[in-house]
């Protein structure tokens, strides 16, 4: 299944959401920064979060994530617009835990269960909207939920998760169930319920499912009518070699001779993309020359 998102609504207008499949891009996260395991599915989640969050809170502009916990992964970071393109990188990328009581990848323990998720939403007006909440366990779905829950005092679910093999990501997805304000006491026992009968989503996905078959899957009982086609979602970096020379436009004449002459050369790595970029000689003269 190639990756996408999808958005729904229910027919009695009740409750909406957003469903996504996301493994192509998190294998391509996990190749590009060399992740361990527990890195893997922490920064899966998180793109997936991303992935997820992006067309429910701008049309335009993009979302991001920061979270930053005390735990040995250090900080996490995901950009993500509603066009479909994400990207996101953790800082200490070869850290790996045992699994947790449960069997699973211990990403609580990873991020940390004390810190904080910064949540960064631009419109694409230069006025970014900032908001900040403790992490709620630092599994990544319960803290964003936390986020959604204090930002939109609604109800919501959250569900993100990542299956991995000794060859790679095998499965990676999620969704975002909002409350509306007419549902019943009801409508959320009657998700959870689902969720815990048909199973976890990428459970669903490796047998083989569409994003519209698990959708009816875990809003079983609800009239659910897609708002959207199935959009494409993919790891894409906004980094290149011309914004690496346009950066080094900030330096002094001073500096740029010293790497000139020194080093031969300007080097740069993006942190998102872990792409390298070089400047050579000849080329810091001319800037340093004002061409």
């Amino acid at each position: 299944m190639e990756d996408g998102i999808l958005k729904a609504i229910s027919g009695d207008g009740t409750i909406r959401a957003v469903i996504a499949t996301t493994t192509d891009l998190v294998e391509v996260a996990r190749q590009k920064h060399g992740l361990s395991f527990t890195a893997t599915a922490a920064l899966g989640r998180a793109l997936t979060g991303g992935a997820l969050l992006a067309p429910l809170a701008a049309k335009e502009g993009q979302i991001t994530l920061k979270f930053h916990g005390n735990g040995p992964l250090g900080r996490i970071f995901v950009d993500a617009s509603p066009k479909g393109t994400v990207r996101g990188y953790v800082e200490n990328p070869g850290v790996e835990l045992p699994l947790n009581s449960l069997g699973n990848f211990d990403v609580g323990g990873a991020i940390g269960k004390t810190g904080y998720l910064h949540v960064t939403i631009d419109h694409g007006f230069n006025r970014p909207h900032m908001s900040t909440v403790e992490l709620a366990s630092g599994e990544v779905g319960e803290d964003l939920n936390r986020y959604l829950v204090n930002s939109d005092q609604a109800g919501s679910i959250v569900v993100v998760g990542t299956h991995l093999s000794k060859n790679g990501v095998e499965a990676a997805g999620g969704l975002i169930v909002q409350l509306l304000p007419d549902h019943t006491e009801e409508t959320i026992c009657k998700i959870e319920n689902n969720i815990t009968t048909f199973g976890t989503f990428t459970f669903l996905m490796r047998r083989g499912m569409t994003l519209e078959e698990i959708l009816r899957r875990i809003l079983n009982g609800f009239d659910v009518r897609p708002l959207t086609d199935v959009r494409p979602l993919s790891f894409s970096c906004k980094c290149s070699s011309e914004r690496f020379l346009e950066a080094l436009k900030v330096f002094d004449k001073k500096d740029l001779l010293s790497m000139a002459e020194e080093d031969g050369q300007a080097e740069g790595r993006c942190h998102f993309c872990n792409e390298f970029y070089y400047v050579g000689k000849e080329r810091l003269l001319d800037l340093a020359r004002g061409r």
